[in-house]
């Protein structure tokens, strides 16, 4: 008897756990939808849309050290630019994380040259956007975490940036 009642209370449980993995409500109610995904972009797109401004490159690239895969991205902007060099960091940025032709991985090695920048000033413009980073190997790139990048654009793909009228 006892044996009996145990298998029946072990079928049962069972079972619900089976309709609870499986995402059923028992109560009838509709399951949340999913959040809507970013459109598919491309890291041309992505580019296309920085190098639209005036006097300004950007380039972006999958890399690897050893195993671990990362992006190395370059920001260029010449005499002619006149805009927010931290706001040309950000639209850049911001732009980089809505691509989805290839995985961020764990960083970014970022890379900004422009009349009057250095290391030291790439990085005062990156704190100032609430993101840190690293001198990678006393060179002239800095490494971005992909949690920071997640944080201030949202989880990789975001949405596209719209180009900020300081640009």
């Amino acid at each position: 008897m006892i044996r009996a009642r145990r298998t029946a209370l072990l079928a049962a449980v069972t079972i619900l756990i089976g309709v609870l993995l499986s995402g059923c409500s028992l109560g009838g109610h509709p399951a949340t939808p999913p959040a809507p995904q970013p459109e598919a972009r491309s890291m041309e797109a992505v580019e296309a849309a920085v190098d639209d401004i005036p006097g300004v490159r950007f380039t972006a690239a999958r890399a690897w050290d050893g195993t671990t895969s990362y992006v190395t991205a370059t920001l260029s902007a010449s005499d002619i630019f006149e805009g927010d060099p931290a706001a040309l960091i950000d639209y850049a940025l911001g732009q980089l994380a809505s691509q989805s032709e290839i995985d961020r991985g764990r960083l970014v090695r970022f890379t900004f040259d422009g009349p009057g920048q250095t290391v030291d000033t790439t990085r005062a413009l990156l704190a100032s956007l609430d993101i840190a980073s690293e001198r990678y190997a006393d060179g002239s790139s800095l490494e971005l975490s992909s949690s920071d990048l997640d944080r201030r654009y949202g989880t990789w793909p975001a949405p596209a940036p719209e180009r900020p009228p300081t640009l």
